[in-house]
């Protein structure tokens, strides 16, 4: 009988990310983000400190690792000139959502979180907003005009994403949110 692949052998890595950042969150709830170690999680899961690595470069990724996969995605779509912007944007809306962090949004008191929140927030919507800037001088806006615009519209997407998880990421759609952000942007900011 041959032997398993490597393939077949152990959790999926999907399913054992999301087990990690279940246990994590389960965790900061109970005794708060900064009480709680990488050692209590790995305790808490069943896997080894060199597993929980290999998911996670550090605690703070457990809550942001769904949204900085969807961003690295909207990334690659702006550097595809034939995609346009708010379209690229939009697609931060489909695949897996970010329900890590809707729930670390909504419960940040309790979670001991809200520092964190507002570090990657800021951070995030940057790296969005580098993203944009750069699509759109390459297409010829001047920089200061580029920089205003990605701006907006990195903001928009990011605060859709607050906007769906207060009104409960489970009972409404990412997508949905996001696409009202992004047509506010585009109607405020005018077509880019």
């Amino acid at each position: 009988m041959p032997a398993p692949s490597r393939a077949a052998r152990g959790r999926p890595p999907a399913s054992s990310r999301e087990m990690i950042a279940d246990a994590a969150c389960e965790l900061f709830l109970e005794q708060g983000y900064e009480a709680t170690s990488i050692t209590e999680i790995t305790r808490r899961t069943g896997v080894s400190r060199s597993s929980f690595f290999n998911y996670f470069a550090t605690k703070s990724e457990i809550l942001w690792f769904a949204f900085d996969a969807r961003a690295a995605e909207v990334s690659a779509s702006l550097a595809d000139s034939g995609i346009g912007i708010a379209e690229a944007l939009a697609r931060f809306g489909a695949g897996e959502p970010p329900t890590t962090l809707a729930l670390a949004i909504v419960d940040a008191r309790t979670m001991g979180v809200e520092a964190e929140l507002a570090a990657g927030r800021a951070a995030r919507q940057l790296r969005l907003a580098e993203a944009v800037a750069a699509r759109l001088m390459r297409d010829g806006a001047p920089s200061l005009r580029a920089e205003i615009i990605a701006a907006g519209y990195a903001g928009a997407a990011v605060a859709a994403v607050w906007r769906w998880a207060d009104l409960g990421a489970g009972r409404h759609a990412l997508g949905a949110v996001l696409a009202e952000g992004l047509t506010e942007a585009e109607r405020l900011l005018g077509a880019a």
